[in-house]
Protein backbone atom coordinates (compact mmCIF):
# COMPACT_ATOMS: atom_id res chain seq x y z
CA UNK A 1 0.00 0.00 0.00
CA UNK A 2 1.19 3.16 -0.95
CA UNK A 3 1.48 6.42 1.22
CA UNK A 4 -0.88 8.04 -0.21
CA UNK A 5 -3.76 5.36 0.29
CA UNK A 6 -2.22 5.47 3.64
CA UNK A 7 -2.55 8.61 4.63
CA UNK A 8 -6.50 8.47 3.11
CA UNK A 9 -7.19 5.40 4.96
CA UNK A 10 -6.15 7.12 8.30
CA UNK A 11 -8.69 10.54 7.18
CA UNK A 12 -11.32 8.28 6.85
CA UNK A 13 -10.75 6.87 10.21
CA UNK A 14 -10.55 9.94 12.06
CA UNK A 15 -13.30 11.07 9.81
CA UNK A 16 -15.78 8.75 11.08
CA UNK A 17 -14.76 9.05 14.89
CA UNK A 18 -15.10 12.90 14.79
CA UNK A 19 -18.52 12.38 12.42
CA UNK A 20 -19.79 9.23 15.06
CA UNK A 21 -18.52 12.05 18.20
CA UNK A 22 -20.41 14.79 16.28
CA UNK A 23 -23.63 13.01 16.18
CA UNK A 24 -23.53 12.14 19.52
CA UNK A 25 -23.19 15.25 20.88
CA UNK A 26 -24.68 17.76 18.18
CA UNK A 27 -27.30 15.49 16.47
CA UNK A 28 -28.70 12.76 18.19
CA UNK A 29 -32.36 13.89 20.20
CA UNK A 30 -32.34 17.41 19.26
CA UNK A 31 -35.49 18.65 17.84
CA UNK A 32 -33.86 18.83 14.59
CA UNK A 33 -33.19 15.36 14.51
CA UNK A 34 -36.52 14.03 15.55
CA UNK A 35 -37.72 16.55 13.02
CA UNK A 36 -36.02 14.60 10.43
CA UNK A 37 -36.95 11.21 12.48
CA UNK A 38 -40.86 12.36 11.69
CA UNK A 39 -39.77 13.39 7.91
CA UNK A 40 -38.75 9.87 6.97
CA UNK A 41 -41.52 7.98 8.84
CA UNK A 42 -44.94 10.66 8.54
CA UNK A 43 -44.78 10.57 4.53
CA UNK A 44 -44.51 6.98 4.42
CA UNK A 45 -47.58 6.34 6.51
CA UNK A 46 -49.56 8.94 4.13
CA UNK A 47 -47.98 6.84 0.93
CA UNK A 48 -49.17 3.64 2.33
CA UNK A 49 -52.97 5.03 2.90
CA UNK A 50 -52.76 6.53 -0.61
CA UNK A 51 -51.02 3.69 -2.05
CA UNK A 52 -53.14 2.26 -5.41
CA UNK A 53 -52.67 -1.75 -4.89
CA UNK A 54 -53.40 -2.56 -8.28
CA UNK A 55 -50.88 -0.71 -9.79
CA UNK A 56 -48.27 -0.63 -6.78
CA UNK A 57 -45.61 -3.02 -8.27
CA UNK A 58 -45.50 -0.33 -11.01
CA UNK A 59 -45.69 2.55 -8.63
CA UNK A 60 -42.77 0.96 -6.29
CA UNK A 61 -40.36 0.37 -9.72
CA UNK A 62 -40.98 3.93 -10.38
CA UNK A 63 -39.91 4.94 -6.74
CA UNK A 64 -37.17 2.77 -6.23
CA UNK A 65 -35.77 4.66 -9.51
CA UNK A 66 -36.25 7.92 -8.18
CA UNK A 67 -34.99 6.75 -5.06
CA UNK A 68 -31.34 5.56 -6.46
CA UNK A 69 -30.68 8.85 -8.86
CA UNK A 70 -31.95 11.06 -5.66
CA UNK A 71 -29.27 9.01 -3.34
CA UNK A 72 -26.41 8.68 -5.61
CA UNK A 73 -27.04 12.54 -6.70
CA UNK A 74 -26.63 13.54 -3.19
CA UNK A 75 -23.67 11.43 -2.24
CA UNK A 76 -21.63 12.47 -5.02
CA UNK A 77 -22.99 16.25 -4.59
CA UNK A 78 -21.67 16.06 -0.92
CA UNK A 79 -18.54 14.53 -1.95
CA UNK A 80 -17.95 17.29 -4.41
CA UNK A 81 -17.99 19.28 -1.19
CA UNK A 82 -21.74 21.02 -3.08
CA UNK A 83 -23.36 20.99 0.56
CA UNK A 84 -23.15 19.94 4.11
CA UNK A 85 -25.72 18.62 6.65
CA UNK A 86 -25.02 19.61 9.92
CA UNK A 87 -27.83 17.51 11.68
CA UNK A 88 -27.84 13.69 9.93
CA UNK A 89 -30.50 11.06 11.04
CA UNK A 90 -27.78 8.64 11.09
CA UNK A 91 -23.79 9.63 11.65
CA UNK A 92 -22.61 7.44 8.89
CA UNK A 93 -23.86 6.56 4.91
CA UNK A 94 -25.75 8.40 2.73
CA UNK A 95 -26.26 11.86 3.99
CA UNK A 96 -30.15 12.99 3.41
CA UNK A 97 -32.50 9.86 4.56
CA UNK A 98 -35.62 11.67 4.87
CA UNK A 99 -35.31 13.67 1.72
CA UNK A 100 -33.92 10.84 -0.57
CA UNK A 101 -35.97 7.88 0.60
CA UNK A 102 -38.75 9.68 2.07
CA UNK A 103 -39.83 12.57 0.73
CA UNK A 104 -38.73 13.38 -3.10
CA UNK A 105 -40.02 9.88 -3.71
CA UNK A 106 -43.09 9.24 -1.81
CA UNK A 107 -44.23 12.37 -3.63
CA UNK A 108 -43.05 11.70 -7.06
CA UNK A 109 -44.66 8.26 -6.97
CA UNK A 110 -47.91 9.96 -5.68
CA UNK A 111 -47.72 12.24 -8.53
CA UNK A 112 -46.88 9.05 -10.77
CA UNK A 113 -50.43 7.06 -9.11
CA UNK A 114 -52.71 10.42 -9.74
CA UNK A 115 -51.24 11.94 -12.72
CA UNK A 116 -51.70 8.78 -15.41
CA UNK A 117 -51.88 11.57 -18.62
CA UNK A 118 -48.34 13.06 -18.99
CA UNK A 119 -49.72 16.47 -19.60
CA UNK A 120 -51.23 16.77 -16.27
CA UNK A 121 -47.75 14.47 -15.04
CA UNK A 122 -45.59 17.19 -16.36
CA UNK A 123 -47.21 20.52 -15.24
CA UNK A 124 -47.84 18.58 -11.60
CA UNK A 125 -44.06 17.94 -11.66
CA UNK A 126 -42.94 21.32 -12.52
CA UNK A 127 -45.12 22.39 -9.53
CA UNK A 128 -43.40 19.96 -7.27
CA UNK A 129 -39.91 21.07 -8.39
CA UNK A 130 -40.48 24.72 -8.10
CA UNK A 131 -41.90 23.77 -4.16
CA UNK A 132 -38.68 21.70 -3.36
CA UNK A 133 -36.34 23.77 -5.08
CA UNK A 134 -37.72 27.50 -4.34
CA UNK A 135 -39.39 26.95 -0.62
CA UNK A 136 -38.36 23.63 0.21
CA UNK A 137 -34.60 23.95 0.09
CA UNK A 138 -34.46 27.57 1.19
CA UNK A 139 -36.43 26.38 3.96
CA UNK A 140 -34.15 23.73 4.86
CA UNK A 141 -31.02 25.92 4.45
CA UNK A 142 -32.38 28.49 6.91
CA UNK A 143 -33.77 25.40 9.75
CA UNK A 144 -29.89 24.45 9.38
CA UNK A 145 -30.88 21.08 7.93
CA UNK A 146 -28.22 21.63 5.06
CA UNK A 147 -25.64 23.82 3.96
CA UNK A 148 -25.33 25.02 0.40
CA UNK A 149 -21.43 25.47 -0.69
CA UNK A 150 -21.61 25.27 -3.88
CA UNK A 151 -25.27 24.79 -4.85
CA UNK A 152 -28.41 27.04 -6.51
CA UNK A 153 -31.68 26.48 -6.33
CA UNK A 154 -32.33 26.32 -10.12
CA UNK A 155 -29.87 23.50 -10.28
CA UNK A 156 -32.72 21.59 -7.77
CA UNK A 157 -35.11 22.84 -10.09
CA UNK A 158 -33.71 21.15 -13.19
CA UNK A 159 -32.60 17.92 -11.29
CA UNK A 160 -36.20 17.96 -9.37
CA UNK A 161 -37.52 17.44 -13.02
CA UNK A 162 -34.95 15.30 -15.13
CA UNK A 163 -35.42 13.01 -12.46
CA UNK A 164 -38.93 12.79 -13.13
CA UNK A 165 -38.93 12.78 -16.67
CA UNK A 166 -36.07 9.53 -16.46
CA UNK A 167 -38.20 7.54 -14.66
CA UNK A 168 -41.10 8.07 -16.17
CA UNK A 169 -39.54 7.17 -19.28
CA UNK A 170 -37.72 4.30 -17.66
CA UNK A 171 -40.69 2.83 -16.38
CA UNK A 172 -42.90 3.06 -19.89
CA UNK A 173 -40.10 1.32 -21.81
CA UNK A 174 -40.19 -1.53 -18.98
CA UNK A 175 -43.71 -2.08 -18.68
CA UNK A 176 -44.69 -2.33 -22.85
Amino acid sequence: MGEIEQKLIELQNEYAQLALKNWFTSSLFTWDWWFLVLGFIVPWIIFFILLDSKRALQIWCFGLIVMVITSFADDLGSEMGAWVYPIKLVPFGLLAYPFDFTIIPVTFMLIYQYCSKWRTYIIFLFFTAFIFSFIGEPLSVSLGFVTYVKWRYVCSFAFYIVTGLVSRLFIEKISL
